[in-house]
């Protein structure tokens, strides 16, 4: 509660604009370009492009995603390997992920983190289904294993006519509480997937 006192205030907007197609085996592949902005949605903090590849069945997905970032004076890449369980009791659904990753950076010690997220979705009808999710980022070291960032998150999910979906989201972040003045971070987010 001290550290959410004495943190940081910012604003940020997210927004992405997703595609994903089935290959063979069972297996999908989704292609991801995103945009954020930060300082009261005021500057530009990041871009990306997200790919990944995954295997899903009966409710039970494993996937390998690779993203590479570009911020105003730094790139990053990080890789994933994770997976999620969904199972629906009608007409509520609820879905745990696990994922590892490591991000890379130039003249840096790779960076890796565990990380556990649990969400519940209500479907009202065909189109629409709100959720609310919650999400811990684990350090991962051989020296430590302690939480470093929280996140808290509620939306809507609609699907649109001709394979579209559009997900409206708010999302609360606490990040870096290992330090002594964390970040408190709100976030409004805009996501269109389409499967091709």
């Amino acid at each position: 509660m001290f550290q959410l006192v004495n943190a940081a205030d910012n604003t940020e907007l997210w927004n992405s604009v997703g595609l994903e197609t089935e290959l063979p085996y069972s297996l999908k592949l989704e292609l991801e370009q995103s945009l954020r902005l930060e300082e009261q949605v005021s500057s530009f903090k990041q871009t990306f492009t997200k790919t990944s590849i995954s295997y899903d069945m009966n409710g039970i997905k494993l996937f390998i995603p690779f993203r590479y970032a570009i911020f105003q004076d730094k790139i990053k890449k990080r890789i994933s390997i994770g997976g999620s369980y969904k199972y629906n009791f009608k007409p509520i659904s609820i879905k745990f992920r696990s994922k590892f990753q490591r991000t890379y950076e130039e003249n840096e010690t790779p960076n890796d983190l565990a990380r556990n997220k649990f969400t519940m979705e209500y479907k009202i009808n065909k189109k629409f289904r709100p959720y609310i999710s919650g999400e811990i980022f684990h350090l991962f070291d051989l020296n430590k294993y302690h939480s470093d960032e929280y996140r808290l998150s509620f939306g809507i999910n609609v699907d649109l006519p001709k394979r579209k979906r559009v997900k409206i989201f708010y999302l609360f972040k606490l990040e870096d509480i290992t330090k002594t003045s964390p970040d408190k971070i709100n976030v409004i987010g805009v996501a269109y997937n389409f499967k091709w």
